[in-house]
């Protein structure tokens, strides 16, 4: 039953994250009693607004429903606009508010807040209830309202709907302070007392438009409330941000999440696209025929067109150019498929080709925009890295943010040997056993490729490789091989560190563990750690063996070992945790991209692909990879194999001279905050900023793009390729701009 109930929680959880990706919409609140007044205004002019984006909504009585309890995730936006001051459970309500904008959501206050009265008239809302909504959208408020003829009205210009309005009526006033650089003044009003008021505001999380400021004495709208619910749902154009039209990709999904960018996804082309840098249309096709994209990419937008195309053709390699991303000489990338593809338009420019020199990714100019065209059969998630970079290298100006970290495992060892005489050792070695191969001539001889090459070490230990799941869990294999301990002490007073294989190779999964069980296995294996290798030992790294763990195995390794911050996978895996991801906001998922000695070309371009992607490579060995006939099918020699290992080494060392190497332990801190620290980057007429707020964790590093000369402060050029460069952030605030 146990076991059941966790299979039944993984699903769970993997039905949230499928539903977690569905499109998120608005939620409209009025009150009925007020006979039509919120609803009217709600349906007539932010309904409309909401339709043109494409956003879908909800239109709701807070008087009908029960607020406090209702589950807000599937919303994005929520929209009140009230009459009365009085709200049933007042406190419940902006409470609940106040977790919404905390949790990701915006919100647009439209006359009234609606909750300064609780109708059980004795548990009404003080300020400090108030303020913790009205603070978030970058405002204070105190009680002070008035009625007071207006001197002058001033209206945000880019909100404006029209300019001669008219405000000779007395108006209500209230008393708002604004509070934070990101709220800016949409109507500001002043009296014949000499003070000004603030009455609409407009924050990163949401807006404020007081009282009677919505419509003048005319009744004509004074703010553009399309512009307006667009600058709150998708931001201002200063921000970088990608538009995707389509149905749902999980793969474009998971590459565009690994370059932290905004974006937003719709079925349909929405009127409002000038904000976005990128336009990408899934399953498109070219020519472009919408009169909306036309307009944009004419005006210099760029728009990528994911699709099928007229031709078909088996394709068994293809090449990047070097203006996409910088590869070393005569790189390929194995594809061995028959692709599909859009024959290349007159003056196209090719991205990239086929072998045979057939155009697959190419961009034509439009206007002062251009359109790319990328094959939906490349939308493959080895191939994230791929389309990011073909985006990116053609705009005229862009930043990605990542990791600069890489790390190398020793997976299986120090490993139990069993003192066999195995023919792919003898017959290179002579009479020798696995256990003289393994730490008389295998480890040796990689202690001396690191200290070549400075590499730090992470060592994957391993007790054991029985197959026990239940009680009795005992550690003789370990026994029987003294080398293990010896090399465990060796590795305590070393540069490198020790990560953990688990106390034998079965996955921790729901299908081969009860709970009860492997608690009990877990429980051995740490006291057995604290025995062998002492007090001072921590273990942070756990390599999952097979590559495999599911949820109920991550919770059930981290009770026993809470101090693991970095759990092992692999990213060609086809299971839920086989990518880069934080979980319980305190492990990180580091999935192996690359694994073995040959064939080089194979090794350098799994590198290259997930450099592309984010900036990384996890590189994985094996001692016994030598007699492995799934891991030298060639029947390699050991002299071999080190061969290609040092040419593999070799390679990435010359070509990408600019990337760290990292402790696993260290490289998942990295990650780790990568993913949690996201900067803030803006843009302007030739100009990027990328902001760090304080307290997050510098350096950060970026590939920076720039047509021409620029000027950089607040951070440093670690290495340039002409046009890549790769940028170092050593302030929290860095300036990007063209000469």
């Amino acid at each position: 039953m146990c076991k059941r109930k966790e299979i039944l929680f993984a699903i769970l959880i993997a039905l949230l994250s499928f539903f977690n990706m569905v499109e998120a919409k608005a939620l409209l609140l009025y009150k009925g009693s007020e006979q039509g007044y919120g609803y009217n205004i709600l349906l007539r002019y932010v309904a409309p607004a909401l339709k043109n984006l494409l956003e879908s909504y909800d239109a709701l009585d807070i008087e009908a429903i029960d607020f406090p309890n209702m589950d807000l995730k599937q919303y994005n936006l929520i929209v009140t606009c009230y009459y009365s001051p009085q709200m049933r459970e007042a406190k419940k309500y902006l409470e609940k508010l106040t977790y919404f904008v905390l949790n990701s959501g915006k919100i647009l206050i439209i006359n009234n807040l609606g909750a300064t009265i609780d109708t059980s008239g004795s548990n009404h809302p003080g300020l400090p209830e108030i303020n913790s909504l009205y603070n978030l959208l970058g405002v204070s408020y105190t009680f002070g309202w008035q009625k007071a003829k207006l001197i002058n009205v001033t209206i945000n210009s880019k909100y404006a709907v029209l300019d001669n309005l008219r405000f000779e009526k007395d108006r209500d006033i209230e008393r708002f302070m604004l509070i934070s650089p990101y709220a800016e003044s949409l109507v500001r009003v002043s009296t014949s007392n000499g003070n000004y008021y603030d009455m609409a505001v407009l924050s990163n999380l949401g807006g404020i438009i007081s009282y009677s400021y919505l419509f003048d004495d005319d009744g004509k709208l004074v703010i553009d409330l399309s512009k307006l619910l667009t600058t709150i749902l998708f931001g201002d154009n200063d921000t970088f941000r990608f538009l995707i039209v389509g149905p749902e990709n999980y793969d474009l999904r998971k590459s565009l999440d690994y370059t932290l960018f905004k974006y937003d996804w719709k079925v349909a082309v929405p009127s409002t696209i000038h904000i976005y840098d990128v336009v990408i249309l899934l399953d498109g096709a070219f020519p472009v025929t919408d009169k909306t994209l036309l307009e944009y990419v004419t005006n210099g937008g760029t728009i990528v067109v994911i699709g099928k195309g007229d031709t078909q053709k088996f394709i068994s390699d293809i090449v990047i150019d070097s203006k996409v991303f910088p590869t070393p000489p005569n790189f390929k990338i194995s594809i061995q498929k028959n692709l599909s593809f859009q024959n290349a338009t007159e003056g196209s420019v090719t991205l990239i080709k086929s072998i045979q020199g057939d155009p697959l990714v190419w961009k034509v100019s439009v206007g002062t925009g251009q359109i790319i065209y990328y094959p939906s059969d490349l939308m493959k998630k080895e191939y994230r890295g791929l389309i990011i970079q073909s985006i990116l290298s053609q705009l005229p100006m862009s930043i990605q943010p990542i990791v600069n970290s890489w790390s190398m495992y020793l997976d299986d060892f120090p490993l139990p040997a069993y003192n066999r005489k195995i023919d792919m050792i003898t017959r290179e070695f002579g009479e020798i056993t696995d256990n003289e191969f393994y730490y008389n001539v295998w480890w040796p001889t990689m202690k001396q490729l690191a200290k070549e090459f400075g590499i730090k070490y992470t060592t994957i230990f391993i007790p054991n490789y029985n197959a026990s799941v239940s009680w009795p869990f005992s550690f003789q294999e370990y026994t029987n091989t003294p080398q293990q301990l010896a090399t465990l002490k060796e590795l305590l007073n070393s540069s490198y560190e020790i990560g953990l294989h688990g106390y034998n190779h079965i996955p921790l999964t729901s299908e081969r563990w009860t709970a009860e069980q492997l608690d009990v296995a877990l429980s051995m294996f740490k006291i057995f750690l604290r025995n062998t290798l002492g007090e001072d030992y921590v273990p942070y790294i756990y390599v999952a063996p097979d590559n495999i763990i599911d949820l109920f195995g991550v919770e059930r390794l981290l009770k026993a070992l809470p101090s693991i911050k970095v759990i092992g996978t692999t990213y060609r895996g086809a299971n839920t945790l086989s990518e880069f991801e934080v979980l319980f906001n305190k492990t990180v998922i580091i999935p192996r991209t690359t694994y073995g000695y040959y064939p080089v070309d194979r090794l350098v371009t799994n590198s290259v692909l997930a450099l592309m992607m984010l900036g990384t490579y996890q590189y994985f060995l094996h001692p016994d990879d030598l007699f492995s006939s799934e891991r030298n099918p060639e029947g390699k020699t050991w002299t071999e194999m080190y061969s290609n290992l040092r040419q593999f080494l070799t390679t990435m060392k010359q070509y990408y001279p600019f990337l760290r190497n990292h402790w696993a332990s260290e490289s998942g801190e990295i990650i780790m905050n990568f993913f949690k620290e996201v900067p803030i980057i803006s843009k302007g007429k030739g100009k990027l900023t990328v902001t760090l707020p304080i307290g997050y964790h510098l350096p950060r590093y970026y590939y920076l793009r720039v047509n021409g000369e620029f000027a950089l402060s607040g951070g440093r050029i670690v290495f340039s390729y002409g046009n890549l460069i790769v940028i170092e952030q050593t302030e929290n605030k860095m300036e990007i701009v063209q000469k």
